[in-house]
């Protein structure tokens, strides 16, 4: 049977009642309102399975767009406020869970039952002008009926009528009655102004809508995402860890949790964090999105067998994608040397031949591993590629330098003097610092090293050049002394 004769069928049987119901005895009304309420529950089930067809397609649509590369990288993806807002219905949903009907529906006259219905049916179908006519008749007539004016509030939010929707979201803030209501409306105004950067005043929001109930899961969620934004890594960390406890399977929470973590150990390397549940250890259960952000942490924190368990899960998932052999072959390289790595990096190049960054890290592999041929080689296809890539032109000079073209090396660093952008200025101060060693010109040497060093914590080789430059021209001078000059 066609879906569409299916839906005609229904809604012939509820023609039939509507057309019967006048002349019916009270035993036939009986039976059809016993109908009537069947139809009802098929109506809410299959608008259930709707929605979640349509989250299971949305996420499927979106996970094939990223294989594909036609979507832009998680980062991107996370860090956008809208994309991480967490919406209405499960907290709608939960109510009715435990009410048999939306919140305040009981108490509500039956004359305006059909208009929240039907609202309610535009709204879940995604016809928000619709809805929002509807809930505007509803409201005039019933102005006390808190879950229409709530539905109200998001049709217009959805229709792009944001001042009108604030309005109507405030209002219930201050008057609605009930618990629920108020903490959605709080977490719908710091939603709105999550989405404009306004994170002191969001979050300020989010915990409103927790102390009024204290079991709304995205108000937590979206408070924890507010700190993150506005840098409060600690209180990310600690809010994202709460809803976690209950929600551990939640990839997007998980992610949040971890780009957290990663924000903080950035602001202080002694911090001691203890990932929640499943983040303890990588494990296949996990979303490819959540074991990407594990491995960048573990990475920053320098735990690379871990990092590297990430991306082995990752390449057996993703088989056909670059990155995930480029992640696998860094780390592996980082604890096993060039050997043990090469194949896995010719591996990613193969599968992204236009990706520069997976040639130049071959090159820096090679580099390190003294065959300097072959990293020059991996350099000057990336800059054939790009001329302007400082990274492989960062690289070439390491080589000029191994291969004893001193000359040629420094004619290169030079070009980055020449730098607007201030790290790839001090990048060639510290190459000429370099190279003026080599030439045991210590004078120099420390002149350079000096002009580098306000990005000491990225060339954490300064101070060790500095204190050895010192050393060469009998100086005893205390590097962080030398480091202020």
């Amino acid at each position: 049977m066609k879906i569409e004769d299916w839906f005609h069928g229904l809604r012939g049987k509820a023609e039939k009642i509507e057309e019967k119901w006048p002349q019916a005895t009270e035993q036939e009304r009986l039976v059809m309102a016993d109908q009537l309420f069947y139809l009802r529950q098929v109506s809410d089930r299959v608008v259930d399975l709707w929605l979640q067809f349509e989250e299971k397609l949305s996420q499927t649509i979106r996970q094939v767009k990223q294989m594909e590369g036609q979507v832009p990288d998680t980062e991107d993806q996370s860090d956008s406020a809208a994309s991480a807002i967490h919406t209405l219905k499960k907290e709608m949903k939960k109510d009715e869970e435990k009410n048999d009907a939306p919140l305040d529906m009981k108490e509500q006259p039956l004359d305006f039952e059909h208009l929240f219905r039907r609202g309610e049916g535009f709204y879940h179908l995604r016809m928000f002008t619709d809805a929002k006519a509807c809930f505007a008749e509803l409201v005039a007539a019933a102005p006390d009926w808190e879950t229409g004016r709530l539905y109200y509030a998001y049709s217009l939010l959805f229709c792009e009528e944001r001042e009108f929707a604030l309005r109507e979201f405030r209002f219930l803030c201050k008057v609605a009655s009930s618990p629920t209501i108020v903490a959605i409306s709080y977490n719908a105004v710091g939603c709105m102004l999550a989405e404009e950067q306004q994170w002191l005043e969001a979050a300020q929001a989010f915990k409103v809508a927790l102390e009024t109930k204290p079991d709304q899961e995205d108000a937590r969620f979206n408070l924890a995402l507010c700190y993150y934004m506005d840098k409060d890594a600690q209180e990310s960390v600690e809010e994202i860890s709460k809803y976690l406890q209950e929600h551990e399977h939640d990839w997007e929470a998980q992610m949040l949790w971890l780009r957290a973590a990663h924000q903080l150990q950035g602001m202080d390397e002694a911090a001691e964090l203890e990932p929640p549940g499943l983040l303890q250890l990588p494990t296949r259960e996990l979303e490819s999105e959540t074991l990407k952000e594990m491995a960048d942490l573990y990475e920053a924190v320098g735990n690379y067998h871990r990092a590297q368990i990430c991306y082995r899960f990752l390449t057996e998932r993703l088989p056909k994608e670059g990155w995930t052999w480029h992640g696998l072959a860094w780390n592996t390289w980082l604890i096993a040397g060039t050997r043990r790595a090469a194949t896995l990096m010719k591996k990613a190049i193969s599968l992204a031949p236009d990706q520069t960054d997976f040639l130049f890290s071959y090159g820096w592999m090679c580099l390190f591993d003294g065959e300097i041929d072959n990293s020059m080689n991996a350099f000057r296809k990336v800059l054939e590629k790009d001329s302007s890539n400082r990274l492989a032109q960062s690289g070439m000079i390491a080589a000029y330098e191994k291969s004893g073209e001193i000359q040629a090396a420094k004619q290169l660093a030079k070009t980055f003097l020449e730098d607007e952008v201030p790290f790839l200025h001090a990048l060639g101060c510290f190459h000429l610092g370099r190279l003026s060693m080599i030439e045991e010109n210590w004078i120099l040497a420390e002149q350079y090293f000096s002009r580098a060093a306000p990005f000491g914590d990225q060339l954490r080789e300064i101070p060790i050049y500095l204190q050895l430059c010192a050393s060469k021209q009998g100086k005893t001078i205390a590097v962080d002394e030398l480091l202020k000059t």
